[in-house]
C-alpha cells in the first residue's frame, strides 16, 4: 500500500511541479499579461486551496482517502487540459482556482491515508518525499519540453500525469473512514480540527523560512554577484530528500515535538546564516541548512496532528495543519515584500528567521503536559499511531 500511495503522490504533484516554470511564462506569454498577474494567479490558487482543505478533510473521513484523491486528481487533470482551450484570462483563472481546490482534495487524500499506516510518523515521512520528489523533477522536465515543443506541450503533461495519478488512485485502500460505513455515519472530525491548531502554526511558522528563501534568494545571489541560483536551489532539494530519505528509519522513535522544534530551528539558523555570511558560497552553505530545517518540519507536524486520533478525524486534522501552508505562503510573501522593499534584504531574511525562532515556545504547555502526566518523570512511548 505505501509503494502505490508514494506513486500516487509523486504522480499528482510532478503533475504540479511541471506547472512551477509554466505558469509564469503562459501568463506573459500567450495570455499577454503583466508579471503582476502572475503573483494574482498563484494567490488566487493559494486561497481555493485554503478555503477546500476542510471540505477535502470532511471528505477524506466521510467516504474514505480514496474518494478524496481520486476527486483531486481528476480536478488537476481536467483544469490542465482545459488551459488549452483557455483563450481568455478568465477562463484561465477560472482554471487555476479549481486546480486550487484539486491539490487540497489530493494532498488531504493521500496524507490522511499516509497517517492509516501501522507507523504513521515513517509513512508520512515517505509521503512527503515522493511529494518533493514530484515538485522537484516537475520544474526540470516542463523546462525541457518548452524547449521542444513549447508551453501547450508542458499542460499536455501536466494533464496527462495528472489522469495517470487517478488511475492509481483507484487502487487506493478506501479509507477507514468508509469501510463498512457507505453512509458516513461515524463521529468525524470538524472542518477545523482542534489537533491540527498547534502543529498547523508551527508549519505556519515553517512556511515563513521557506518563503523569504525561495522568493528572494534569486536576488539575494545577484546581489553578491552570483550567476544564478540555480545551483543554490539544486543543494536544497538534494538536502531536503537525503534527510527525508534518511530519516524513515527514525520517524517513529523520536518524539515529534523534537523533530519539530528542531526543523525551526535549523530553519531558523540557516536564514541567519544568509545575514551573517553575505556571500555566494554562504548562501550554498544556507540553503542547505533550510533544506535540513524543512525536510524535519513537516512530517513530524502531521505525525503531531494525526497522533491519538481515531481514523475517521484524521483527514480533517491533516487538512488544519497543512492549510497554515498556504496562510503562511501569503502573509509571509506580503509581509517580508514590504520589508525587503522598505529596509533591503539583509533585514527580510532576518524578520523571517525570528518567526520560526519563536516558534517553539508553542510547545512548552505540551512539555510541561507530558512531564506532570509521565510516572516518575519518564517519557511517553510517541510511536503508537
Amino acid at each position: 500500500m505505501t509503494r502505490l500511495l508514494m506513486a500516487c503522490a509523486a504522480a499528482c504533484f510532478l503533475s504540479l511541479g511541471l506547472l512551477i516554470p509554466t505558469i509564469p511564462k503562459y501568463v506573459t506569454g500567450p495570455l499577454g499579461q503583466g508579471p503582476g498577474l502572475v503573483g494574482g494567479c498563484l494567490a488566487i490558487t493559494a486561497g481555493c486551496a485554503v478555503l477546500f482543505r476542510p471540505l477535502a478533510g470532511r471528505l477524506a473521513d466521510r467516504r474514505g482517502r480514496r474518494a478524496a484523491a481520486c476527486t483531486g486528481a481528476a480536478l488537476l487533470a481536467i483544469t490542465s487540459f482545459a488551459v488549452l482551450m483557455a483563450e481568455s484570462l478568465p477562463l484561465f483563472l477560472a482554471c487555476r482556482a479549481v486546480a486550487g481546490a484539486g491539490e487540497a482534495l489530493t494532498y488531504v487524500g493521500l496524507a490522511a491515508a499516509a497517517s492509516d499506516h501501522d507507523r504513521p510518523g515513517a509513512a508520512i515521512n515517505r509521503f512527503s518525499v515522493a511529494v518533493n520528489a514530484g515538485l522537484l523533477a516537475g520544474p526540470a522536465l516542463a523546462e525541457a519540453g518548452h524547449s521542444v515543443a513549447g508551453l501547450r506541450a508542458a499542460w499536455a503533461l501536466s494533464g496527462a500525469v495528472a489522469l495517470v495519478a487517478f488511475v492509481a488512485c483507484l487502487f487506493l485502500p478506501a479509507g477507514p473512514a468508509a469501510v463498512g460505513d457507505p453512509a458516513g455515519t461515524r463521529k468525524t472530525g470538524p472542518l477545523v480540527h482542534r489537533a491540527g491548531l498547534r502543529p498547523g502554526l508551527a508549519y505556519w511558522a515553517s512556511v515563513w523560512g521557506y518563503t523569504a528563501f525561495s522568493a528572494f534568494l534569486p536576488l539575494h545571489v545577484a546581489a553578491l554577484g552570483g550567476s544564478g541560483s540555480g545551483p543554490h536551489f539544486l543543494v536544497y532539494g538534494c538536502v531536503l530528500l537525503a534527510v527525508r530519505l534518511g530519516g524513515q528509519r527514525w520517524a517513529n522513535r523520536i518524539d515529534p515535538r523534537r523533530t519539530a522544534t528542531a526543523a525551526l530551528l535549523v530553519t531558523a539558523a540557516g536564514l541567519a546564516l544568509l545575514v551573517a555570511w553575505p556571500s555566494v558560497t554562504g548562501a550554498l552553505v544556507a540553503a542547505a541548512v533550510i533544506g535540513a530545517g524543512q525536510a524535519l518540519g513537516l512530517p513530524a507536524f502531521l505525525t503531531m496532528a494525526v497522533t491519538g486520533l481515531p481514523a475517521a478525524q484524521r483527514g480533517s486534522a491533516v487538512a488544519t495543519t497543512t492549510a497554515f501552508f498556504d496562510l503562511g505562503f501569503m502573509t509571509a510573501a506580503l509581509a517580508l515584500g514590504a520589508v525587503v522593499q522598505s529596509s533591503g534584504l539583509a533585514y527580510g531574511f532576518a524578520v523571517a528567521g525570528c518567526v520560526p525562532a519563536l516558534a517553539p515556545l508553542l510547545f512548552l504547555s505540551l512539555s510541561r503536559k507530558a512531564r506532570k502526566t509521565s510516572p516518575q518523570g519518564g517519557s511517553h512511548d510517541h510511536s503508537r499511531g
